[in-house]
């Protein structure tokens, strides 16, 4: 069964701060060190100080970022810069962008609300890609410290005749609690649907419906660590509702949902690797060299999964890889009968070249960037580096694979837009 409530969020107070867009901001993942310099800059109350503190050199145990996003989220409560919303609601979110590929307008609709956290083996709510340690790290000091939900774990549900979506339209009708522009140009605009008999049927038709993490698992394994910490707390503890998490809900058939790739930049790869790299490939792959890096990625994106086709930049130069044999994949996998993630375009990379060729670690020397100019530049800086590009799986690769048990390699989807940080936040704790 899926639970899910409304509740109070807290948001920011527009008598005190007029322009949303100087205080909202994307998920922390996405923030380089540079863009987290400028939302800074932009206003004292942005939301990045919540989400992505700076780190100094004199940051100890009991001051440092964690503690300081907490102090701030004190002291802007106070001033009342942010505040309780009066009554409790659902919050429908509406995202209109710009299509990357085709340039056109799209929206997105889909709502947020609490969901009552359950473990994966309940089989409610379904994984589809593999964690990595750090962040999760992270991700626990910050919930620990502010007990705070900033940002929205971002989950999928089937509703082919769309039932969801009428009760949430209603709420399209009256003005939007928050509007902003991100720089990507895409409108952010939440609603608080407060109808009673509106969040009764939402919740109603959420009940039996399964639940698949398109993004923040992260952030979903990390609640379900706090849970547990705040049960081992005891009676110190009391308050803190950490039994639900913050979660956006999006329909798998909406018309807006969006998946891109996320492509890999390699490091610290012994130069002999990368030196007999081209020749190790031929074994499998038919290997085209490409002018240009727009020539490549054309190629690349036009294809399926299924087709084994890989980008590749080494040494300033680009190159097309094209499978020779299917065979490959379970060869790749070890694997008599490979899985339904082994046959993953990402999982035959993963497996086969960064994993056995490169002898990469997937944490330490690896690099997940969405933007193919960002794997060349990563590439370009020191000569024990290669990037590698692929085109995206589909809403039903995630599906299928997480109903069969399986995780996607780390970093394998990008959910376009990312939800927007700022919007809104559940504090767990009481006033």
């Amino acid at each position: 069964m899926t639970k899910i409530k409304p509740f109070k969020a807290v948001i920011y107070n527009k008598d005190k701060v007029k322009n949303l867009n100087l205080v909202t901001a994307p998920p922390y993942d996405v923030i380089s060190l540079k863009e987290r310099n400028a939302l800074y800059k932009k206003s004292p109350y942005n939301v990045v100080r919540l989400i992505l503190g700076k780190i100094y050199k004199s940051d100890v145990k009991n001051k440092n970022r964690y503690t300081r996003a907490a102090a701030f989220m004190k002291s802007w409560i106070k001033k009342d810069i942010l505040q309780r919303d009066t009554d409790e609601a659902i919050y429908v979110y509406l995202q209109d962008f710009y299509d990357p590929q085709t340039k056109k307008r799209v929206k997105r609709l889909g709502f947020i609300a609490l969901f009552e956290l359950q473990d994966f083996k309940k089989k409610n709510i379904y994984p589809h890609e593999w964690t990595l340690s750090k962040p999760k790290a992270d991700r626990f000091e910050l919930i620990k410290t502010a007990s705070c939900n900033y940002s929205p774990v971002f989950s999928l549900y089937s509703d082919k005749e769309k039932k969801v979506d009428k009760f949430l339209e209603k709420a399209l009708k009256t003005k939007p609690l928050i509007k902003t522009t991100d720089a990507d140009k895409t409108i952010h605009a939440i609603y608080a649907l407060k109808n009673t008999a509106g969040v009764r049927g939402v919740i109603k038709l959420m009940n039996k419906k399964k639940l698949f993490i398109a993004d923040g698992h992260h952030r979903y394994e990390t609640a379900l660590n706090y849970k547990k910490y705040v049960k081992k707390l005891g009676k110190k503890g009391a308050g803190i509702n950490s039994s639900a998490t913050l979660m956006y809900f999006t329909n798998l058939e909406d018309a807006g949902l969006r998946i891109y790739p996320i492509q890999r930049a390699l490091k610290n790869i012994s130069l002999k690797r990368l030196e007999n790299l081209t020749k190790n490939l031929q074994k499998y792959f038919e290997i085209k060299t490409v002018k240009d890096k727009g020539r490549m990625l054309n190629e690349v994106l036009a294809t399926k999964s299924s087709d084994y086709v890989f980008g590749m930049y080494l040494k300033r130069k680009f190159y097309i890889l094209r499978l020779l044999d299917k065979k490959t994949v379970g060869l790749a996998a070890k694997r008599k009968k490979p899985t339904r993630v082994d046959c993953l375009n990402v999982s035959l990379l993963h497996n086969l070249i960064i994993k056995d060729m490169l002898k990469a670690d997937f944490e330490e020397d690896a690099a997940y960037l969405k933007k193919p100019e960002a794997i060349i530049e990563e590439v370009n800086k020191k000569k024990d580096r290669v990037g590698f590009f692929v085109t995206a799986i589909t809403a039903n690769d995630i599906t299928e694979a997480a109903l069969n048990g399986e995780r996607m390699p780390r970093k394998t989807t990008y959910f376009y837009p990312k939800l927007y940080s700022g919007l809104v936040i559940n504090k767990m704790s009481r006033p």
